[in-house]
């Protein structure tokens, strides 16, 4: 008997012990039941054009990414996934039918899409997924996307904080929620959930961390999609340094007690504090958050923050008290809220989908200057580009002003008879065209209608470089030869 009774209990703990864990297992099968009708993946056909040989258009890539629904017919994934699309498809989950989708809203500062599908041949709506602003540090959470094999696949990490990070796709540092230690290699748009719920998406991932597009960022760029033209939100138009050194402070009369305040190293011409502050400016506090010396605040929810986040939630036309010491003394400066388009840079930093601009004459190939043409230099190009185009970038890139727009350069020469003498130049920047200074690429155009009489164009450089001389009589003919021997079927895009 006493064997039989141990028989028996023993068997009722078994049977415990799996009934608690079926009840787990259903779980965690119930919040994936849920994502099911509301992830999908991406098929993606990437196109654009060679930085090189701007004529040419690379060939057509595929690659995969993820989203999620917003709405019953409306699709969330990341800018980057995004970037140089010519084709994008959607596939829901136990459904092999790809689904054509459009662009509706992009925002590469942000790093967000919103994709749109033909209700008439997507079939039965998506389950929408509400995003809830929530930041659980510590916490655990999952990430859920649906992969190319049409699998809903699971991970885990950790909450450990928050913080700015550079946007991978655009010059912005934006807020992430930065988890550890995932339990697998994650990707970009993937969904993290909290308790069930929710909270972001993934911005960016590597072994040790991945970075989470938080809800309210998302919310907030839902919204303004909703307008019939989506203005984003503010960009800074600033740089700062951080004040540590007792001495500066010194040199700017501030009195000895005051400790906090970052310091304006230079102001744009475009963006937030374009127009009101000044280069020696320390900004004490925005809208009263105190600014520490490294350019950060004390925020409620994350600690301390850089200031560019108090930026990023505003739009364009919203105002910002700065309080300023300027001049021996506190001020407060009225700021309004601005972005830009990015062709307004004196260097671009992106060009997504768009050709670039070049000219092709006489064999000389001009270009205007962005950073995607760094890329000639390959990975970590910024100690391999010439000094004297880098600095453009790194120095100007926010700073157009009435007298230069663009930055055109010839960028090299195809040999050919009518330009002998000079096939070795290249990377030079244009100063004046037939006495034209040159403000913008479209500018171009106008200098080449100037001297008409005269039997020669004459270009010349920055940097004392020797000017190029090219002659005006069968010009036509010389360019239709050098189409043809290169293959160039456009000899502009301006």
């Amino acid at each position: 008997m006493k064997i039989l009774h141990t028989l028996i209990i023993s068997t009722v703990i078994v049977v415990l012990a799996s009934c608690a864990k079926t009840e787990k297992k259903t779980d965690v099968i119930s919040t994936s039941e849920k994502m099911k009708k509301s992830l999908v993946n991406l098929r993606i056909s990437v196109g654009g054009y060679e930085q090189f040989q701007p004529w040419k258009q690379r060939a057509v890539a595929q690659q995969s990414g993820y989203g999620c629904a917003v709405g019953p017919y409306l699709i969330l994934t990341t800018a980057d996934n995004i970037a140089n699309a010519t084709i994008v498809q959607v596939r829901r989950y136990e459904n092999n039918e790809w689904i054509s989708a459009v662009v509706k809203s992009i925002d590469y500062e942000y790093d967000l899409c919103l994709l749109e599908l033909d209700p008439n041949t997507a079939g039965q709506p998506l389950v929408p997924l509400q995003f809830t602003e929530q930041y659980s540090q510590g916490q655990e959470h999952s990430i859920y996307w649906l992969s190319g094999a049409g699998h809903l696949t699971e991970a885990r990490g950790i909450l450990d904080r928050a913080q700015c990070e550079s946007n991978p796709v655009s010059y912005t540092d934006n807020l992430y929620y930065i988890l550890t230690n995932p339990s697998r290699p994650t990707d970009q748009a993937e969904v993290v959930c909290c308790q069930d719920k929710p909270v972001g998406i993934v911005g960016f991932s590597d072994d040790t961390d991945l970075g989470v597009i938080p809800a309210e960022m998302i919310n907030r760029f839902l919204k303004e999609s909703q307008e019939p033209v989506y203005k984003g939100f503010g960009v800074p138009g600033f740089r700062i340094s951080a004040l540590l050194d007792p001495t500066i402070r010194k040199h700017l009369n501030m009195p000895e007690d005051m400790k906090h305040g970052v310091y304006v190293s230079k102001v744009h011409t475009l963006g937030t504090g374009s127009k009101e502050l000044k280069s020696g400016d320390v900004i004490l506090s925005i809208e009263n958050n105190t600014i520490n010396p490294y350019g950060r605040y004390l925020h409620p929810q994350y600690d301390r923050i850089d200031l560019d986040y108090l930026i990023s939630q505003k739009k364009p036309g919203d105002t910002l008290d700065f309080l300023v010491f300027r001049d021996g003394m506190q001020i407060t400066v009225n700021v309004e809220v601005m972005n830009f388009e990015i062709k307004r840079m004196l260097v671009p930093y992106y060009e997504y989908g768009k050709q670039p601009s070049y000219l092709v004459t006489g064999g000389y190939v001009f270009q205007k200057l962005t950073r995607n043409y760094f890329s000639l230099w390959g990975d970590n190009w910024s100690g391999k580009v010439p000094p004297h185009l880098y600095q453009y970038y790194s120095n100007q890139a926010f700073n157009p002003t009435d007298e230069r727009q663009d930055i055109v350069i010839l960028s090299y020469v195809l040999p050919a008879p009518i330009n002998q003498g000079y096939q070795d130049l290249g990377r030079l920047v244009v100063s004046t065209w037939n006495g034209m200074k040159i403000r913008s690429f479209e500018d171009i155009l106008k200098a080449r209608q100037l001297n008409p009489d005269d039997p020669f164009e004459v270009i010349e450089f920055e940097l004392n470089a020797p000017k190029v001389v090219i002659p005006r009589q069968n010009m036509v003919q010389y360019d239709a030869q050098i189409g043809q021997i290169y293959g160039i079927t456009s000899l502009k895009n301006i």
